[in-house]
């Protein structure tokens, strides 16, 4: 089955190779996102605890011992940790401790100040009430303690429920530093930018094999040329010598254009120059469209790992309205660190 460009491009996919070696690339970034986040977490956490401390709370921690009648085990199953949280706010506890309490108090406050857990064993009870005034948080457990202990006269399942430890009222201690808010903030921070890196490859329009090239635009790609350190011993600047070469012709000339206003051109014509690579007798030159005659022969400079397929594809449609002939193209600039690692030589 043949497809059309655009079809051919979608069937082929994302360049899972050339993901990979950006996300490496990126890891320093990646890192320091993350411990930007590390510090805004407990940067917030410092911050709530210095609220904290202006307004500081106070602590009432009680446990019950669950006396549970003679052959009602199974109610042992029914009175869980998420259960005794219900069963404290009803009116046989909760209500009746507001009775207790008398006016002056509201029921859902006073509600909210109380949490109910089983930390270990069914039988045992804590009950934490935690209020901004140690007064109240005094009053409101021992209504509870009093509420808790008929409760567990009247309900047939129980035998009784009684006090066994009262570890008094204390101040919170305010946390200062929490791991949990470092480590949330770290990985909140580190998802975002890990999803806004795969999203702008994906949506991108970034250049970075000569295999693009070939697969974007359908023309020639002749090679490239790294942004530093370019030496004619390498392997890619052989294959692009005489890629070039060969291209040069009879008329041993090479124009190059780009569609940022041959910037990205005159800069590789620059280096190519300067490196020698070519024969003497070849002239190397940037296209100037005024001068320019119909049919020249003109190569593509393409920058590296810049989005601007779009503007190429652009150029190239716009070049051959002029009347010249775009024979193929280079990759200008190219990261050597990055094709070592995608190409893992």
């Amino acid at each position: 089955m043949a497809y059309t460009d655009s079809e051919r491009i979608q069937h082929e996919g994302i360049d899972s190779r050339a993901l990979f070696t950006c996300f490496v690339k990126r890891l320093p970034l990646m890192l320091t996102l993350a411990v930007t986040g590390a510090v805004i977490g407990s940067g917030l956490n410092l911050l709530l605890a210095f609220i904290d401390l202006a307004s500081p709370s106070y602590i009432s921690e009680t446990e019950y011992y669950i006396d549970f009648a003679d052959g009602r085990l199974e109610a042992k199953d029914y009175y869980n940790d998420f259960t005794w949280n219900d069963v404290v706010a009803t009116d046989l506890i909760l209500g009746n401790a507001m009775e207790l309490l008398g006016a002056g108090y509201e029921r859902d406050a006073v509600k909210n100040m109380i949490t109910a857990d089983i930390l270990s064993d069914v039988r045992y009870l804590t009950i934490t009430v935690e209020g901004e005034d140690s007064e109240t948080v005094d009053k409101v457990s021992k209504a509870l303690k009093a509420s808790l202990e008929r409760f567990g006269t009247m309900m047939e399942e129980f035998d009784s429920i009684y006090q066994i430890e009262d570890l008094g009222i204390k101040e919170a201690q305010v946390q200062f530093f929490a791991w949990r808010a470092a480590l949330l903030g770290a990985a909140v921070l580190l998802c975002v930018g890990v999803f806004v890196f795969v999203f702008r490859f994906c949506m991108g329009d970034c250049i970075y094999t000569k295999e693009d090239i070939r697969k974007y635009f359908a023309i020639p790609a002749y090679g490239l040329l790294y942004s530093d350190k370019n030496n004619a011993d390498g392997r890619q600047e052989k294959m692009l010598t005489e890629a070039l070469a060969a291209a040069s012709g009879a008329a041993k000339k090479l124009v190059f254009a780009d569609a940022f206003d041959n910037r990205i051109a005159g800069e590789f014509v620059k280096k190519l120059s300067g490196l020698n690579i070519l024969d003497d007798k070849t002239c190397v030159e940037t296209l100037d469209k005024k001068g320019g005659m119909k049919g020249q022969e003109v190569i593509i400079a393409i920058p590296f790992g810049v989005p601007c397929r779009q503007r190429i594809a652009d150029e190239i449609n716009q070049l051959g309205l002029l009347g010249y002939n775009v024979s193929g193209a280079v990759l200008a600039e190219a990261d050597k660190g990055w094709t070592r690692l995608y190409f893992g030589r």
